[in-house]
């Protein structure tokens, strides 16, 4: 995103120099070779930017995320299978903080996984959501499991280092144990 913003103010920088060069012919020397020089420069980054969306685009699809779109905010948390079929959905439209966990009566937890299929490699107290600038972030509160995130952006699995928050997009899978959940 910040490259493709980054080869748009190229452009419209070239298209300023075009412009100028336009409106104030006499005060150019080299006028022509001015104008060829920002001409391919617009052209050339106005294709990066072009690239660049139609490469995400192609990954998107590819990866089964077609229909989630990234620029909508997070509004739910969906418990997968080994199939990827929803087994437990949790919304979280209009909350700012959430723990995953397993409900143990003297805890209490917004995201109860004591019922998934893996609920033993779930900690009491396994991780927390927190909402903030908006985005969501997701912390291991120090499990002996730990956490992954599976980046839509690029495809990868990260492995989250304790007390150390991770940015969440929609479309990102977090493996919690060996439960997966795909934030929608």
């Amino acid at each position: 995103m910040k490259k493709r913003v980054l080869d748009l103010i190229i452009v419209f920088f070239c298209m300023a120099v075009i412009g100028i060069v336009l409106l104030y012919p006499d005060q150019v020397t080299w006028r022509n070779l001015v104008l060829i020089f920002a001409c391919i420069l617009a052209v050339l980054f106005l294709l990066l930017a072009v690239m660049d969306k139609e490469d995400r685009n192609q990954y998107m699809e590819q990866s089964g995320y077609s229909s989630l779109g990234k620029d909508e905010p997070i509004a739910e948390i969906v418990l997968l299978n080994e199939e990827d079929k929803p087994l437990m959905s949790w919304d979280i439209y209009g909350k700012t903080a959430m723990v995953i966990g397993r409900d143990v009566k003297e805890n209490q937890v917004d995201i109860d996984l004591g019922q998934s299929p893996y609920a033993s490699m779930v900690d009491i107290e396994h991780a927390v959501l927190n909402y903030s600038a908006g985005s969501w972030y997701v912390e291991d509160l120090g499990s002996s499991n730990g956490i992954s995130v599976k980046k839509v952006s690029d495809g990868r699995v990260y492995k989250l280092s304790r007390d150390t928050a991770c940015r969440l997009e929609r479309g990102d899978c977090l493996y919690i144990g060996l439960n997966h959940l795909l934030l929608k």
